[in-house]
């Protein structure tokens, strides 16, 4: 299990650098507003800091997330997340629940929403209401049931199992090498030879659902191609920084990348497709190039800060970052000058 408690007061000095200089609102309804917008991190830094460092204060800012989640929260669900995550850490597993499922109900898509209705449904007591809530929930409750099965030493149920592979859940990998690998074993022979030929998605990838889980969930996804740092990919294409030295990674796909998912992508693919060319010219030691590629680069920065202030705040970010790197990264020893660009 993760530490929701780190992750909390980590979450709430991010929230708190992002939210200097700025006064804070409760968000508005609206069906399309970012539901990563400053508005929303304001409001959550509020009653975040409320919740863990004023005692006096914590039920208000429990019930102000609460009401927000019923009435306001009309985008992704990601405010009703917080409130189960939040109820879910204080041990109000029911709540927990109330605050997952209506997050769902919002994002039906969302496997981090239906991973966390899962487990607070088996914390309170709640298999049963989320086997009848829907297609999804019967399975995410079959799942829970087997899990305590096996983790229990209990024989397993071939109909159980014969369930989930119908639905989807396994791969003949995942019950080769997964976490109900040791599970499945248990069953006769001539039972996994039954459940594996009904296996029809051989091919679903897992790791590939949670990388793209993980970048969803990283606000820098919507202007940097997040995807070479989370896959962590360092082979000749990948042009980083000196080993052990502040950097962002640039995938040598990003082009392609745009090409692919349309032009929503398109700030992502080039300001970082930009960098690149700058790390590539300074390894190549020229530094006309480096300074073109470094215009380039700054041009799409301020593209992306005309897109939103959200969108500003995490280009000023970059711009930053590449200051830093030019001014103090050993690879750039003999390319200082180029800061003046910036």
């Amino acid at each position: 299990m993760y530490n929701i408690d780190g992750d909390m007061r980590a979450f709430v000095v991010l929230i708190f650098a992002l939210s200097l200089g700025f006064c804070t609102s409760e968000p508005e309804k609206n069906p399309n507003r970012d539901p990563y917008s400053l508005e929303t991190l304001l409001f959550l830094e509020e009653v975040l800091l409320d919740v863990w460092e004023n005692p006096s204060a914590k039920d208000e800012a429990m019930s102000r997330l609460r009401y927000v989640c019923r009435t306001k929260d009309t985008d992704d669900g990601y405010l009703c997340y917080m409130w189960g995550l939040l109820e879910y850490h204080r041990g109000n597993y029911a709540d927990s629940y109330t605050g997952f499922r209506k997050a769902l109900e919002k994002n039906p898509n969302d496997t981090l929403y239906k991973n966390m209705l899962r487990i607070s449904a088996e914390k309170s007591g709640n298999l049963g209401d989320l086997k009848a809530h829907s297609y999804d929930g019967e399975v995410l409750a079959t799942i829970s049931e087997l899990q305590k099965q096996c983790r229990e030493n209990q024989s397993p149920s071939l109909p159980t199992f014969q369930f989930l592979i119908e639905r989807g859940v396994f791969t003949k990998d995942s019950l080769r090498h997964g976490s109900f690998a040791i599970c499945f074993q248990k069953l006769a022979p001539d039972e996994q030879i039954v459940l594996q030929k009904l296996i029809k998605n051989p091919n679903v990838s897992y790791k590939e659902r949670l990388f793209a889980d993980q970048m969803k969930s990283d606000p820098f996804t919507k202007i940097w191609d997040t995807s070479s740092y989370y896959r962590g990919e360092l082979g000749k294409e990948m042009v980083g920084a000196t080993p052990g030295a502040v950097t962002a990674t640039v995938s040598s796909n990003a082009e392609t990348n745009s090409q692919n998912t349309g032009s929503h992508n398109r700030s992502e693919a080039q300001i970082t497709q930009a960098w690149r060319k700058v790390k590539l010219a300074i390894l190549s030691g020229n530094e006309a190039q480096a300074k073109e590629a470094l215009r380039q680069f700054l041009a799409e920065v301020q593209i992306v800060k005309r897109k939103g202030k959200t969108e500003a705040l995490m280009a000023t970010a970059l711009e930053r970052a590449a200051k830093l790197l030019i001014e103090q990264d050993p690879q750039f020893t003999q390319f200082r000058s180029l800061a003046k660009e910036l």
